[in-house]
């Protein structure tokens, strides 16, 4: 164990310090959950304000609420092993809602910075362009309620509390990544609660179709990485810890997705090269030093072919690389692998160069918790 090095930098500490928010991304929680509507009774300093579910989304669940396939899309975490998922626009004005205690009552008249990260579901019919945010001293606990809005809250006598409207002159219609919400306020004082989500009625919420093939009526958003702090904090860039082998020949930034480089097939093959296979081997031989971690192997395609014939094609490319790390010996709980098809390009599909960039096999390496 003494030469195995993975190395965690000052950052993780330092910004826990700063961040009000408490379990900022969902990763304290009661139990692995592997059913919908979980997060409410489930996630540490966490609550639903309202009698809607909101979801828990986690690497150690499978099915409907595994990471990153899940009922209504899928995607990687932002940060760690879980993220939250919420309907921010349905039927009846139906919403769903994050609230959250913070570590200390704010200052009044003090600015600070509120930030976090939101992805659309692939089910999901509209991308909405309010994603906004609410502080109250008191704790919201409005089960009766399908929304939260400002009249809804002073019919039924709640006070001291305030929604903040997050400018934004775009709809969060991105499906593939993280996007990054954030804006600075001036707090009232005495504010211990945060709630995020859609404040808005129906008529009210500004929406764009982005499918018409699911007609679910609703916009489904997954939410990561939740941070509140002071306005005057400079934020220090995190340092991925890093996976290094025995001799320090090779690094690999842990939750970071690499490209196999000789990991190439024929035409409609899945079958490995001698290449290929060497480069798997010295990906497992850094595993190997490296107790602790667990290996994610992903497949795509470019877009030629019909969606189906692609899913699977990748599927079974990926299962490839996942067999011949299992027949070197690496246990099957330390590695899993999912296809995704032409859905995640990463070049444009209109040229050949392109297109053999999309063509690919990757890996990340993650912590085994």
């Amino acid at each position: 164990m003494n030469y195995i090095k993975i190395l965690f930098i000052l950052f993780s500490f330092q910004l826990q310090s700063q961040n009000l928010v408490q379990n900022p991304s969902f990763e304290n929680t009661k139990r692995c959950s592997e059913i919908i509507g979980a997060f409410g009774h489930n996630v540490e300093s966490w609550t639903s304000p309202t009698f809607g579910t909101t979801d828990l989304f986690n690497t150690c669940a499978k099915g409907q609420v595994g990471i990153p396939n899940n009922y209504n899309g899928f995607q990687q975490s932002k940060d760690g092993n879980n993220f939250a998922g919420f309907y921010l626009h349905s039927d009846d004005n139906y919403r769903e809602y994050v609230q959250v205690e913070l570590s200390k009552k704010l200052v009044g008249g003090k600015k600070y910075k509120i930030s976090f990260f939101v992805s659309l579901a692939e089910n999901s019919d509209f991308a909405i362009k309010n994603i906004d945010f609410l502080l109250s001293e008191n704790e919201l606990n409005t089960s009766i309620f399908r929304e939260l809005s400002d009249r809804q809250l002073k019919k039924n006598n709640i006070e001291k509390f305030k929604i903040y409207v997050i400018e934004n002159d775009r709809h969060y219609d991105n499906k593939n990544t993280w996007t990054l919400i954030s804006t600075e306020f001036t707090a009232n004082g005495n504010e211990k609660y945060l709630t995020i989500g859609n404040f808005l009625k129906n008529s009210k919420t500004e929406k764009l179709l982005v499918s018409n093939k699911n007609r679910n009526n609703m916009s489904y958003y997954y939410i990561d990485l939740v941070n509140l702090h002071d306005a005057d904090w400079t934020e220090t860039k995190p340092i991925k810890p890093v996976v290094v082998s025995k001799n320090d020949d090779k690094k690999i930034a842990i939750n970071k997705d690499y490209t196999f480089q000789n990991v190439v097939f024929d035409f409609n093959s899945s079958e490995l090269s001698k290449g290929a296979k060497s480069e798997i081997k010295s990906v497992y031989n850094l595993l190997t030093q490296n107790q602790g971690t667990k290996i994610i192997i992903s497949g795509h395609t470019d877009n030629v072919g019909g969606s189906k014939f692609n899913q699977a094609l990748s599927e079974k490319r990926a299962k490839s690389v996942t067999d011949y790390f299992i027949s070197l010996g690496l246990e099957e709980g330390s590695i899993s692998y999912f296809g995704y098809g032409n859905e995640k390009p990463i070049a444009t599909n209109d040229t050949e160069d392109g297109r053999n960039k999309n063509r690919r096999v990757e890996f990340k390496i993650v912590e085994n918790n």
